[in-house]
């Protein structure tokens, strides 16, 4: 008899499941988590706890939000599969076949969501050790997509290489989109709730559950390291500045190329107005539809409309009483800062593959005019003998967006007395890819997770790096400090001669690349 059909009938006796048959099991508020052994290493192999709720279903009634509590039911829940994406369409797949595109492989093979649904607030664990006296550091990665796609499992978040380190590795889910971010007059919520940044909530919500429910999972409740990628990575700046995650004990994040800005914030009234443009869109008068109107429009019409808005909206956490309390700019004057360890970062070609080729001259002196005016004669010379436009758009680009407000904080951190390691990320992959795309945005993911794309080409430098890369992570998650012994010094972000450590072709403290841009940005302390 298979493994899988013992497994099955224990599961409709409702009897104990003997651990030999590939089955950990945990309980979590009286419902046992039937789980795998599921990858890791022949040293350590790893179990994995997949789709696990964290919070009811924001549907119904519940759509449009704060999360709900999830009501456990009684019994053993299979956690083998991984759950819905969370609502969306198809921006992120369309962007890994792009860039398997690029590198010449099959975009056909890129890895999908299991369907989507807007019942999705679920996370995945993967663990070494289920003794809940092991108190091993954990790590909760939270993922980008410019908050209107991206899902828990892509293929690069997979955590079995990583929790193989000795870490518990968790990754969440969050609503994205119009589900997630978005407002409108007519949202009855109740006094004092929110009416605004849902899926930013999911994400506390899911952080809680990590809190209370992880020692189960041999992880270390007060030990746990905050990680994010793009969108993911600002959504956690702007969590861990607020004093509410500062009483819930959360002081340790790894923020990688965070596009977050660092002051100002769409307010609520803009949020909401959006929302009127976006229920209008689908036929509805705004000044007599009710909240229970808006909470049964199908999902797939959401979607649809979202699409026929003519709009470069970029979702995001807006200012709202209930919810948002203060941007990292207001929180850099607070002793909050100072109490903060962050190992923040970003890539060397971040826009690169955002920018059409060619590109002219003409169009670097069009870009200085819009965003950098005063500046524009100084930053030609910084810019050097830079001879491609495109490259030099790229620099541009990679500093305002991505670089200039990692170094800010780290400035402002350090003006505090805060721990902050800044990094540069600056391996090229070889092939083709690679020399059309450069460090591109989210390159460094592979390396923190050991989880290379079939595209991706990877060679020994690649496998070198990834190990010195998880060696970093690793111990910052332990200590609150990326050093260990033979290895690259890292040194800590101060403000009399900053330094960031490459992580390339070589590993090297060294002077923040194009840091002299960011002043004309206002994006640095003059």
């Amino acid at each position: 008899m298979s493994r899988v059909i013992i497994l099955l009938i224990g599961l409709l006796l409702g009897g104990c499941l003997p651990q030999s048959y590939d089955s950990p099991l945990v309980e979590v508020d009286g419902q046992r988590l039937v789980g795998r052994v599921d990858g890791g290493t022949k040293q350590t192999p790893v179990m994995s706890f997949k789709g696990i709720p964290f919070a009811a279903a924001p549907v119904g009634a519940n759509r449009w939000r704060a999360p709900q509590p999830y009501l456990p039911r009684t019994g053993d829940r299979p956690a083998w599969d991984f759950s819905p994406a969370c609502m969306q369409g198809e921006h992120m797949t369309r962007w890994y076949a792009d860039v398997a595109r690029d590198f010449g492989a099959d975009p056909g093979r890129v890895g999908r969501f299991s369907g989507v649904s807007e019942d999705c607030l679920y996370l995945n664990v993967w663990t070494p050790d289920l003794d809940s006296s092991a108190a091993l550091p954990v790590m909760v990665w939270v993922h980008g997509g410019s908050n209107a796609g991206g899902w828990s499992y892509e293929p690069n978040y997979l955590g079995d290489r990583l929790a193989a380190r000795g870490v518990v590795v968790v990754t969440i889910a969050y609503r994205v989109g119009p589900f997630g971010f978005f407002s409108h007059p007519k949202l009855d919520n109740g006094p004092g709730m929110p009416v605004a940044n849902f899926g930013w909530l999911d994400i506390e919500a899911a952080l809680l559950w990590v809190r209370r429910h992880i020692a189960a999972f041999g992880g270390a409740p007060e030990n746990i390291t905050l990680m994010g990628e793009s969108s993911g990575a600002a959504n956690l700046l702007d969590y861990i500045v607020q004093d509410r995650a500062a009483k819930q004990g959360f002081n340790r994040v790894i923020l990688q190329s965070t596009p977050n800005r660092f002051d100002a914030r769409d307010d609520l009234q803009q949020a909401m107005a959006l929302g009127q443009a976006l229920i209008g869109q689908l036929g509805f008068d705004n000044d007599s539809v009710g909240a229970e109107q808006l909470r049964v429009i199908p999902a797939e019409d959401l979607l649809q409309a979202v699409t026929m808005l003519e709009t470069d909206h970029y979702y995001e956490v807006v200012t709202e009483p209930a919810s948002f309390a203060r941007t990292p700019a207001e929180a850099a004057v607070t002793q909050r800062m100072a109490e903060l360890d962050v190992l923040i970062g970003s890539n060397a070609d971040e826009w690169l593959m955002y920018l059409d080729e060619p590109a002219s001259e003409s169009e670097v002196d069009q870009w200085l005019i819009e965003n950098a005016a005063a500046g524009a004669q100084a930053i030609r010379q910084l810019l050097g003998a830079e001879t491609r436009p495109r490259k030099a758009l790229d620099r541009l680009y990679t500093a305002r967006e991505m670089a200039c407000p990692s170094y800010l904080l780290a400035e402002r951190m350090a003006a505090v007395g805060g721990r902050a390691w800044a990094y540069h990320f600056s391996r090229v992959r070889p092939g083709p890819g690679g020399a059309k795309l450069g460090a591109y945005h989210g390159t460094e993911i592979g390396y923190v997770f050991d989880q290379h794309e079939y595209w991706q080409s990877t060679d020994e430098v690649d496998q070198q790096l990834t190990k010195l890369v998880m060696d970093y992570w690793v111990q910052f998650a332990r200590t609150g400090d990326p050093n260990l012994p033979e290895h690259p010094t890292w040194p800590r972000y101060n403000l009399a001669t900053p330094k960031v450590l490459e992580l390339g072709d070589r590993v090297a403290p060294i002077a923040p690349p194009d840091l002299a841009f960011c002043r004309w940005f206002g994006e640095t302390e003059d």
